[in-house]
Formats: structure tokens, C-alpha cells, sequence
């Protein structure tokens, strides 16, 4: 599969160049377009975890994304996020740097080129696709960015490339090696297959179809999970009150012990609410019935490539709520929280930004996370991020 793919990809950028020298030249001045754009972040970091030694680091953060877009019906995109890593956490956990060159694709697009120890520098390219258009008809091969979920927290119905929300940094979110095709049968419905496969040459193939029905955006999905389980899903996006009403659900059920095995079922269900002083209110609640994370918590809970949407986070019930105010056109400023009862355990996290030109933005995160069962061992952890972020 893994050869067929760059045949395909292969094909598709010979296709375009072929076809753009068979246009007239005055035709192909008019659609050529070429876009780059992206950014410069540095950021410092704190760790304070209890009766232990802050741990601090600083990562320089630089994207480039490259489109090219010759024509009304192809695109090209490539992507990459550079990262210069340096800091004690590594002297700490020299495994850590390693962790940079994960790549769940096909092929492996991340590349430390410096890993001395106390300091990293890695290259990893996140999209890398051709997108053609032609009438209602869609299909994109390659790395790409494929967003099936509908809340904002945890997407169950993200089977193909699951993002972290603690993974604040990276905004882009992850992306998948796959083919998508898609046909827009309206302005409001469309049917998708998707078919992905991944460095441990897992495929999840899936169907999707998604349609609007009195103002509500529903979709009903199905197909199999990284080839170990059958799974189906459904999801919607509209309002109540005024207010964003959506959820998604999404059922994992074991193909190899089918009649023996017991199903996972994972959901979220959210609501948000912007006032008329531009004061915003979002709610959100996560169903996970895995049982593999009972009574664990680890930094692994804050790793894309180490949570899934069969299992997006801690078992049982998990309930966010997040307040967001623009004190002035340039300050907003945000307070969000977690909390699991099940494993007794809450997180809280205040941001403020503060926009310092129309490019230029400095940001204060903390992520706090504490246990209140005082008969646990697991220490409280407190994590401060200072950011400067440079877009252009």
C-alpha cells in the first residue's frame, strides 16, 4: 500500500504539470497561485511538581505551510513544523527527545537532526497532499488534516487523526496518510470514504454521510478502526437558546472476538453560549467506557500519538466548562476546568492573550492538575507557559 500511495501521488503531481503545459500562456498567469505562510513561536516552560525541583525548558517554534494552487480544480499543499527544544526536562528524561521523531504514518516524514542530550532540533512534515475538484466530486491524496469530530474537547468520531486539547501549541492538529474522496450530492449533504493506513500498517477505512435537516448538521458514520475493531458513529452540530448545540458518539466493537467481546461506546455531548458583553460560556461532557485508563493519569493523557478515539481520555465521566472574556480588543482572557470523579481528579486552566501588534501575540497558559483524594501518592502537577507568538 505503502508503494501504491507515492505512485499515486507520483501520478497526480505529473498530471498537473502536464495538464498546466498544455493551457495558453495568458490563462496560466491568471490561475497560477503560489501562498506561504506561518510562524514563529517561542515559548518557556515551567514544571513544578510537588516536593520536586522545577523542571524548565524553552521550545523556538517555526511553520511554513506551502500551498500551490494552479487552477480552479488542483491543489498542492506542504506543510512542516520546525522545533528547537532545549531545557533540564531532557537531561531528566533522555528518552524524551525521541518522542519528537514519533510519526504515526506511513512513512516517516520527522527527523531529529540534533539530539545532543540537552537540547533538540527536529523537522516533521504534517501535510503533504493534492487535492482535485472537479464538479461535485472531490478527492485528496496524501497527509492531510481529516475533521470528523463536531465537539471541541473530545472527538469520538475523529477516528482518523485524534488531537489532544492539552496539546495547545499545536494548532493545527495532527494529520493522517490517506485518500479521501468525497461527493457533495447538495449545498448541504455530502458522502465520504476515507481509508488511511499507519506505521503499524493499521488501516481505518470508514464511510461518512452528512446532510442538514431542520438547521441541524447531522452525520452517520461506519467501517473499521486501525484493523482491530468494526465501528459506527454519529454526530450533529446546531443550536438551542441561541446557543451551539453539538455531540458525537461513536461505538468500537472487536472484530476478531466479536461474539465473546464487549463494545466500547465513547461520547461527548457540548453547549456554548456567547452573551451580549461578548462573554462566552462553553460546557462540554465526555462518556468513555474503556476501561484502560481507571485510576491512571499520566503526561501520556497529553500525547496525540498516545490517546485514540476509542479512548480520548480518562474512563467513566469527564465534565469541561470554560468562561472567555475580551476585557479590551487587545486582552482576551480565559478560565477552563476538568474534572473526573471517578478517579478524583480536576484540572484547571487560566489563559490570558494579549495582542501586541496585528501579528504579534504574547500568551500566559497554566495547566494545573491536582488529585483530591489525599490517600493517592500521584503528586499535583503545575505547568506555566509563557509564549511570544510572530505570525506572517
Amino acid at each position: 500500500m505503502r508503494k501504491i500511495t507515492f505512485l499515486i501521488l507520483l501520478a497526480g503531481f505529473i498530471f498537473q504539470v502536464n495538464a498546466q503545459d498544455s493551457l495558453k500562456t495568458d490563462t496560466l498567469k491568471k490561475v497560477k497561485k503560489l501562498f506561504l505562510n506561518g510562524y514563529l513561536k517561542d515559548m518557556q516552560s515551567f514544571i513544578i511538581i510537588k516536593k520536586q525541583d522545577m523542571i524548565y525548558d524553552n521550545l523556538v517554534h517555526n511553520r511554513l505551510n506551502f500551498k500551490w494552487i494552479p487552477s480552479n480544480s488542483f491543489k498542492v499543499a506542504l506543510e512542516m513544523r520546525n522545533r528547537f527544544y532545549y531545557g533540564n526536562l531532557l537531561t531528566l528524561l533522555p528518552e524524551y527527545g525521541s518522542t519528537f521523531e514519533e510519526d504515526k504514518g506511513i512513512v516517516k516524514l520527522s527527523k531529529n537532526f540534533i539530539d545532543k542530550g540537552s537540547f533538540v532540533l527536529n523537522s516533521t512534515i504534517d501535510r503533504a497532499y493534492v487535492d482535485y475538484t472537479k464538479n461535485k466530486f472531490q478527492v485528496t491524496l496524501g497527509r492531510q488534516r481529516i475533521n470528523w469530530g463536531q465537539t471541541f474537547v473530545w472527538n469520538p468520531n475523529d477516528i482518523f487523526n485524534t488531537y489532544s486539547y492539552f496539546d495547545f501549541d499545536y494548532e493545527e492538529k495532527p494529520g493522517s496518510d490517506a485518500a479521501r474522496f468525497q461527493y457533495y450530492t447538495s449545498a448541504t449533504a455530502k458522502a465520504e470514504f476515507t481509508i488511511k493506513e499507519d506505521n503499524n500498517k493499521k488501516v481505518t477505512a470508514a464511510a461518512l454521510y452528512k446532510l442538514n435537516k431542520w438547521n441541524y448538521d447531522f452525520q452517520f458514520l461506519g467501517g473499521v478502526y486501525s484493523s482491530d475493531d468494526y465501528v459506527i458513529g454519529a454526530g450533529w452540530a446546531g443550536q438551542i437558546a441561541q446557543g451551539g448545540f453539538r455531540g458525537e458518539a461513536s461505538y468500537f466493537h472487536s472484530r476478531n472476538n466479536f461474539a465473546d467481546s464487549i463494545g466500547i461506546f465513547v461520547s461527548s455531548v457540548g453547549y456554548d453560549y456567547t452573551f451580549k458583553n461578548s462573554l462566552m460560556v462553553q460546557t462540554e461532557v465526555l462518556y468513555n467506557s474503556n476501561p484502560k485508563t481507571n485510576n491512571l493519569f499520566s503526561f501520556n493523557l497529553t500525547n496525540q500519538f498516545l490517546i485514540s478515539a476509542k479512548n480520548p481520555f480518562l474512563s467513566g465521566f469527564s465534565y469541561f466548562a470554560s468562561l472567555s472574556y475580551p476585557f479590551t480588543p487587545l486582552i482576551n482572557a480565559s478560565l477552563s476546568g476538568i474534572y473526573n470523579p471517578e478517579n478524583k481528579m480536576y484540572f484547571i486552566i487560566p489563559n490570558i492573550t494579549v495582542s501586541l501588534k496585528d501579528n504579534l501575540d504574547l500568551s500566559l497558559i497554566v495547566q494545573s492538575y491536582q488529585m483530591y483524594d489525599t490517600k493517592t501518592t500521584t503528586p499535583s502537577i503545575n505547568m506555566i507557559f509563557l509564549r511570544l507568538k510572530w505570525s506572517f
